[in-house]
């Protein structure tokens, strides 16, 4: 799947079905796309939106 592509398909999915979607780079796991909820409710801390960066 081209993640750029489906952005807000998988947002979407994480937000009301309350899926996760692991963000491949080279078919080596980056990052996980989850809800807002599950990430406060799993012990992530509630920030402020930072920009997003490219990093290799």
């Amino acid at each position: 799947m081209d993640l750029r592509k489906q952005l807000g398909q998988r947002v979407d999915a994480a937000h009301f079905a309350g899926e996760a979607t692991v963000v491949e780079r080279h078919g080596t796991p980056r990052a996980v796309l989850v809800s807002y909820e599950w990430w406060v409710q799993h012990g992530g801390e509630e920030t402020e939106p930072t920009e997003p960066t490219e990093a290799g």
